[in-house]
This record gives structure tokens, sequence and C-alpha cells, in this order.
């Protein structure tokens, strides 16, 4: 082999790698929508199939790489923008076209690098120490899952966690009280703007206390 067909070969080798690297990077940083169906109280931990959805409750989740877009369909219709990458929380207020910045987003949604071994994720999202115990795969909803739990879990806290084997991100979690699980799952991309703060959205104004007791929006 010549020195010029050696290096073709080599680059070509080299620019093959980088491609597949990318390619697993891209597939491992899955876009998708969802349903968020949030479950009656039960014993964290129970069999997926004997939780009940709440009446009236549900949100819609969009997730593009490190970005998160939470919708809240009840009364305040609130949404929540994170992004991981760049440490940025926002609350919108459609109703109102303003934001509010917040120190932290919920640590219940999270992506990770590895289904099979996500303890250090999950604490890392959580941001304290977590006694976290790997339980096993377990069929969600038609999807393959592994389950976590937090041997260590007070009443509020996060119990256990479900991710989904080919989103790598959490697909449902409880707690003694509570819980929430991802429903109606489309793997899509997902369109950049609904991720930013739209450009007609002022930040939200303090609340000014009346002589009745009243609140009243300050202008």
């Amino acid at each position: 082999m010549t020195q010029t067909a050696s290096m073709i070969f080599t680059g070509t080798r080299v620019a093959t790698t980088l491609l597949l690297g990318l390619i697993s990077l891209a597939c491992g940083a899955q876009e998708f929508s969802a349903d968020v169906a949030y479950l009656a109280a039960g014993k964290a931990g129970a069999p997926s199939a004997g939780a009940a959805r709440l009446p009236e409750q549900s949100s819609k989740l969009y997730v593009s790489k490190e970005q998160m877009r939470l919708e809240t369909h009840g009364l305040t219709g609130t949404v929540l923008l994170v992004n991981r990458g760049e440490g940025t929380v926002f609350a919108l207020f459609p109703g109102q076209k303003a934001y509010q910045p917040l120190a932290s987003g919920p640590s219940d949604y999270f992506r990770v690098e590895d289904a099979e071994d996500a303890c250090r994720d999950w604490q890392k999202a959580a941001n304290q120490k977590i006694a976290c115990e790997k339980v096993g795969p377990e069929m969600l909803n038609g999807r393959r899952t592994v389950k976590y739990r937090n041997k260590g879990a007070s009443s509020a806290a996060t119990a256990a966690v479900w991710i989904d084997v080919a989103l790598k991100y959490v697909v449902r979690w409880e707690n003694a009280r509570t819980g929430a699980e991802l429903r109606n799952i489309k793997e899509v991309q997902q369109a950049a703007d609904l991720f930013t703060v739209p450009s007609d959205y002022g930040v939200l104004k303090p609340r000014k206390v009346k002589s009745d007791g009243f609140t009243q929006q300050s202008q």
C-alpha cells in the first residue's frame, strides 16, 4: 500500500469512528414527548399495574437532550423550562405573558448515561446522598425499564424510579404518598422554541398587599 493510500485509509477510518461516536451520542439523547399521569397514593415500589390515575391531573412533557418542558394543565397552567446543560430553570405564566427564574427544577425528571447503572445519575439529579439500589428489569406500559429504589427514603422523598432503557430517562417515580408516570411516549424531534422563554414575555412582577388583605399585581 502506498503512503497516500495509507493516509486516505487512516483518515477514512478516523472519520468513520467519529461518525459512529456522534451517532451513538445522538441516540443516547433521544428526544420525545409524553403525557404525565399523576398516580394515587399507595405503597412505594408496588407493581405499576396497581396504581390508579388521579382524576383531572395531568401534564405534558417535552424532552430534547438536556432540556425539558413541563406543561401543567391545572388551574394555573404554569410551564416549567429546565436546561440542565446551562443550569437554568424558568417558570412561565402564559396567562400573564411573564416568566420567573427559579433556583432549581424537579429532581424526578432526569436522563442517565446507562439505564443499567443509574444510581450515580439519580444522586446527581437529586443533589443529595441516596441509598440507591438497583432492583432490576420491569416492563412498564410495554416498554423495557430498569427499576431503582431509595432504601432510606423518607415519606416525602422519592422512593423508587423506573429508567426507560431506550430513552435513558425516568418514566415513572413514586414516593410514599404519590407518584407520576409517562404515557403515550412519542420518540420524535422536538421544536427548539419549546424550550425558550418567548420574546414577548416579561419578568413576573411582585404582588403588593392591599389594605383590605387582598393581593394586587404591581404595575
